[in-house]
């Protein structure tokens, strides 16, 4: 397959994605859209899934009317001879997209009951003697009330998990949304009142008032005086006199006034504080004092549960704020349903975390009080558990499930079609020998029919459906007809299957006309911005087969070929550190802290004349040297235009704010792209924050102010008095400019503007409309700004962009165009990667089981051919002449012992050196910078000094549809969350932790399959739901580093074919069928970043034996026996259940 069809190949990929995210949802037409304002609230069709199951069940077994509600297909067995194996393999794919628990071979079913429980009846009982309703599920889950608790809990044989869950709706104080439109404001609230020192701009106050009915309710005007004794003897002189006073507090006097005071006496706050001022200075004389005053304000509280919504724009900020101050072990925030949630297992408890809550000032909780239901976890004492253990383990073949609250218990046993009688009569006789009468009583549904298991798995449809709408949050969606499409609103809330959305306030009207004219029956999402992506992925390999000039025209051949690429002639020279060039490079370094290996890169991309690539293995300094590269090339022209591109907007920032310092502004930065996306740094460089702080009062700081300032401090005293006045004057004068004087430095800065950054994914100048994109709108605007301002369209239409110099980071996740598309662009290009790392994730299980799923098996599997095992970035790289490339050498993430265990991947590359000191007796506190100390301490597990541990699992791994699962590390997994949870020295780890980042405090917790990712998930939610984890597939975990990293290999020597499946001497040693493959393991790239993204402490959970076959394990292995810690997973267990 040549370059250019690869290239192909990815576009054509990501659409077929692309045009299957974009298929239209049902609408549940027996329920009306509600409209609300501006909220929107419709709910999805949950039947689809079942009735397109189901037309193939009655297509392939020739029945009609299929019953699903019964759980079964029922047919004859003459009907049954008659369906082929690969019909009934095709519907179990089905079965799996439509949440359909389906199975090939027929079932003899039954179930097993005690003979008695008294313990539920006593339940209803009880709680049907209270006044209030109760919610309760078979999965155990019962919602109750504190009162209710407590007589339920005096139930013999009734069960109460320790734990209760405790989930309260959030929204943001009235105080915090007000807070979001100033940079400092000191504002507090108490109920509905808040007040502010100084007050409101008027177009603030008119926006509350429109939401929440906020409005002004008066003033206390407050006067502070220098010397308290004069004061307190004076208004005590004055008050002897009948002069009336208010009583001073500390040093000042207070007077209030409220709005009907104005009112009655024709007066206001400037009026009073005037008349104040006078008569305090006449009978204050000689004491001085400072005017200052607070505005009162109330509102309206059932406006603002209605209104609150409505100011979506402050959602992001709110969220992430309540992340980063309360969301942790104790307290879980969920950005989709806006609750925060806790447990507790003490009323005591409860009322000392909803003290905690109630502290912050900044967000509120709706609260029922004795009426608040809380979630319980209950099981009935029947003995049906002890029983399916025994069963479990007796006859490994037979399915048991525990349902109706522990109270049933169901058991299957699959078989071959012909083999009925013999099977269902060893059955009989297996469950005569093993259940005594007296306690269980069991039956067996036998008909003379077969019956083939179809259940739909509910919890998983609502699972799996919620997380795939949660990913289109914030999107538009439309109705009607693609071609003609109604607006709908945006996507604010998914709680499958309701759909929650916020209308546009400009376009209410136009769908209140559409809601009344059209029936909604189906949704679907715009995604402008993924289709705008895709158009310019397919515009840049038209560019590269047409005539069309680029700014390098011999891009069209490097691309594909890099060996193409212009050398340095005088690289030798240039390298030579007596060389003049040199020797200016090293005066005039940005940043002082650069090893040799990146000033080598950096020095070389300086002199490379079309492409220079750089590999940056991880945690070597990237954005740090990409910094130093900016610096470089505008110090030597500082009039160039250069482009910084990233797929991720956090890498563009990091290395745009590394620039930022108070000594110069030589690098002029702007910021491209959708502000509403844009973290502070990004925004901070943003037109868009440039364009509010020139055009209002806003004191927030940014690129233009930034330069003001450091241009302020740069002024120094001088010797001549007149000279030194008038810099003071300058001084003063540009400390707080005015809007004539921010508007002159915004338009000089604009028009020396030398770096530009933004997405990969965002440049291009016609989106998928033939509309210019934004990034084209804002190059018009910084760099054809006349012409862009006096609409010259003939001109700005002839307009392309060009740039002197492309600098794109993270290229080794790019797919072939997108890496191409920002260097078409530009006169030279400088790209930075890791070929070790993955390739883009478009061969990724996620991405293949998608395509799968869709219909497109063989393009699926064309994306598994080899010329996609290896990125763009790794082509270019291996063909480059050595004048223009360089490798980084040296990391400053990972202690120097898990440096050890990955330093292998780069031993073609010259090695991965430590950049952290190497002695252990240096990683001993969490004071230094550079040290790696976690001070956990466990049994025989984990000590401080340990930074390495594999856990030796041996269990069975199952495939489940094309992924696989191994429970015995997901049982691993759970002891050493519980290790490391129970450790000595964790308190001293959490207080370090406790004013970091969320990302500081998170486990991450990585696989490298999907399936085991779905499940690892389900016991952290039922077990460790207070531990702040980062749960990614390996793929999505590129990029991203912890403190902790825990790795599941997932892959065994043995496979089961269900979980509980014992050992079988027919097998030999093992017990179970041979399996020999590593599967996604097989990558070295994937195990790189799996054990890459760990910086104190790296845990592997797998079978050493299967994976020490290959070399690269074996290597990591013996280097963690080497500087680590090997355990077995039962050595493991032990230590969890010593420790109580």
């Amino acid at each position: 397959m040549s370059q250019k069809e690869v290239w192909k190949k990815y576009i054509i990929a990501q659409s077929k994605i692309l045009e299957h995210k974009s298929k239209p949802f049902g609408i549940d037409t027996t329920k009306s859209v509600q409209l609300d304002g501006l909220k929107l609230h419709l709910t999805i069709d949950q039947e689809i899934f079942k009735q397109v199951f189901k037309k193939e069940v009655e297509k392939i077994f020739n029945i009609q009317n299929f019953d699903f509600e019964s759980g079964y297909i029922q047919t004859d067995v003459t009907n049954t001879t008659n369906i082929t194996t690969e019909q009934l393999s095709k519907l179990k794919e089905l079965a799996e997209i439509c949440y359909i628990d389906f199975n090939e071979n027929p079932v003899i079913e039954g179930t097993i009951t005690a003979q008695e429980n008294y313990s539920k009846e006593e339940l209803k009982n009880v709680l049907g003697q209270l006044p209030t309703t109760y919610h309760f599920k078979n999965s155990g889950l019962i919602f109750l009330t504190l009162d209710e608790w407590k007589k339920a809990n005096q139930i013999k044989g009734l069960k109460f998990n320790k734990k209760v869950g405790a989930v309260f709706p959030i929204k943001p104080s009235v105080s915090f949304l007000i807070s979001t439109f100033y940079r400092n404001i000191n504002i507090s609230q108490e109920g509905n009142k808040i007040t502010v020192i100084g007050e409101l701009h008027q177009i603030i106050l008119n926006l509350f008032e429109k939401h929440f009915g906020l409005s002004e309710h008066g003033n206390e005007l407050i006067f502070s005086f220098e010397n308290t004794e004069i004061l307190n003897s004076r208004v005590g002189y004055l008050r002897e006199k009948g002069i009336s006073l208010p009583k001073p507090k500390e040093n000042c006097l207070h007077f209030s006034y409220t709005k009907n005071f104005y009112e009655q006496h024709e007066s206001s706050m400037v009026l009073e504080a005037t008349r104040l001022k006078r008569t305090l200075k006449k009978y204050f004389p000689d004491n001085l004092f400072n005017f200052s005053y607070k505005s009162k304000y109330k509102f309206d509280n059932r406006k603002f549960e209605k209104g609150i919504d409505e100011l979506e724009r402050n959602d992001e900020l709110f969220l992430n704020r309540l992340f980063a101050e309360i969301h942790g072990e104790n307290f879980q925030i969920s950005k989709t349903h806006k609750t925060i949630s806790f447990d507790f297992e003490t009323e005591e408890e409860l009322n000392e975390k909803l003290n905690f809550i109630n502290s912050f000032s900044f967000f509120e909780i709706y609260n029922r009080e004795e009426n608040h239901k809380y979630k319980f976890n209950i099981k009935f004492e029947t003995g049906l558990h002890e029983l399916q253990t025994f069963l479990k383990k007796e006859f490994s073949n037979l399915n048991t499930k525990l349902i109706a609250n522990g109270e049933k218990l169901i058991f299957r046993q699959f078989y071959k079609t012909g083999n009925k009688i013999e099977i269902l009569a060893r059955l009989q006789n297996q469950l005569d020998d093993s259940i005594d009468p007296e306690t269980f009583y069991y039956s067996i549904n036998d008909t003379f029919q077969e019956k083939y298991l179809c259940e739909e798995n509910f919890d998983l449809k609502v699972e799996q459906e919620e997380e795939k709408l949660s990913k289109l949050l914030r999107e538009e969606f439309y109705f009607g007809n693609p071609k003609e499409k109604l607006y709908l609103g945006k996507l604010q809330k998914v709680d499958y299957p309701d759909l929650y959305f916020v209308v546009d306030e400009e376009r209410i009207e136009e769908v209140k006309e559409n809601l009344e004219e059209k029936k909604v029956k189906a949704i679907f999402p715009d995604l402008k911005g993924e289709k705008d992506k895709i158009k310019r992925l397919e515009d840049t390999i038209l560019k590269l087969d047409s005539a069309e000039k680029l700014p390098n025209d011999n891009a069209k051949a490097f691309l594909y070929d890099s060996s193409q690429v212009k050398s340095i002639e005088n690289i030798e020279y240039l390298l030579n550190k007596k060389s003049e060039e040199w020797q200016d490079f090293e005066s005039n370094l940005f940043s002082k802290t650069l090893n040799e290996s990146q000033k080598q890169a950096v020095y070389k991309s300086l002199y490379a004349e079309e492409l220079a690539l750089i590999q940056g293995p991880p945690g070597t300094g990237k954005s740090t040297a990409i910094a130093e590269i900016i610096w470089q090339h505008i110090r030597k022209e500082p009039r160039q235009k250069i482009l910084l591109t990233s797929e991720t907007n956090l890498a563009v920032d990091n290395a745009i704010d590394r620039l930022k310092n108070g000594e110069n502004n030589v690098v002029k930065p702007i910021r491209f792209g959708n502000t509403e996306n844009l973290e502070s740094e990004g925004y901070f460089y943003s037109l868009e924050a440039i364009e509010d702080w020139q055009k209002s009062h806003s004191t927030q700081s940014n690129t233009v102010s930034h330069w003001i300032n450091n241009i302020a401090n740069r002024i120094s005293n001088h010797d001549d008095e007149q000279i030194d006045l008038a810099l003071g004057k300058w001084k003063n004068y540009l400390q707080k400019p005015n809007n004539e004087t921010k508007k002159l430095f915004a338009d000089k800065y604009l028009e020396y503007v030398n770096l530009i950054g933004a997405t990969g994914s965002s440049i291009g100048k016609l989106n998928s409309e033939n509309k210019w994109t934004s990034f084209f709108r804002s190059y018009l605007n910084v760099f054809e700004k006349k012409h862009f301002e006096n609409k010259n369209y003939d001109v700005l239409n002839r307009t392309n962009i060009n740039f002197d110099t492309v600098i794109m980071d993270e290229a080794s996740k790019a797919t072939p165009p997108e890496l191409a598309l920002p260097v078409l662009y530009g006169k030279k290009s400088i790209i930075v990667g890791d070929h070790r790392q993955l390739p883009p994730m478009i061969d990724g299980e996620e991405i293949k089981d998608l395509l799968v799923s869709i219909g497109e098996k063989e393009l699926a599997k064309t994306l598994s051919h080899k010329e996609f095992e290896t990125s763009q970035f790794e082509r270019l790289f291996v063909n480059i002449d050595e004048s223009i490339k360089g490798t980084f050498d040296t990391q400053y993430r990972m202690h120097p012992a898990i440096n050890e265990a990955i330093s292998q991947f780069y031993k073609n590359d010259g090695g991965l050196n430590c950049g952290l000191p190497l002695e252990e007796t240096y990683h001993n506190s969490f004071d230094k910078w550079d040290s790696r100390y976690h001070g956990l301490q466990f049994k025989n597990i984990i000590a401080p000094e340990t930074h390495t541990i594999w856990v030796n699992v041996t269990t069975p791994e199952i495939q489940e549809g094309t992924s696989r699962v191994n429970f015995g590390e997901i049982e691993a997994i759970d002891n050493i969350l519980v290790v490391l949870k129970n450790s000595e020295g964790k308190n001293e780890f959490d207080k370090w932790l406790s004013n970091k980042s969320l990302e500081e405090k998170q486990i991450g917790l990585i696989s490298f399959y999907g399936k085991q990712i779905h499940y690892i998930n389900k016991m952290l939610k039922e077990k460790h739901s207070e531990t702040p984890i980062r749960l990614s597939t390996v793929d999505r975990f590129q990029g991203m580093e912890r403190n902790i990293i825990i790795v599941s290999m997932v892959r065994s020597n043995k496979l089961a074919s269900f979980q509980g499946q014992q050992p079988d001497e027919i097998y030999g040693e093992l017990g179970y069928p041979l399996q020999e493959s590593l599967g996604f393991a097989e990558s070295p790239n994937r195990l790189n970043v799996a054990l890459s993204r760990a910086r104190r402490l790296l845990i592997v959970v797998g079978n050493s034996e299967h994976f020490c076959r290959k070399d690269i394990y074996k290597n990591v292995f013996e280097t963690i026996q080497q500087n680590g810690k090997i355990i077995s997973a039962e050595e493991l267990q032990n230590a969890v259940e010593q420790n109580g």
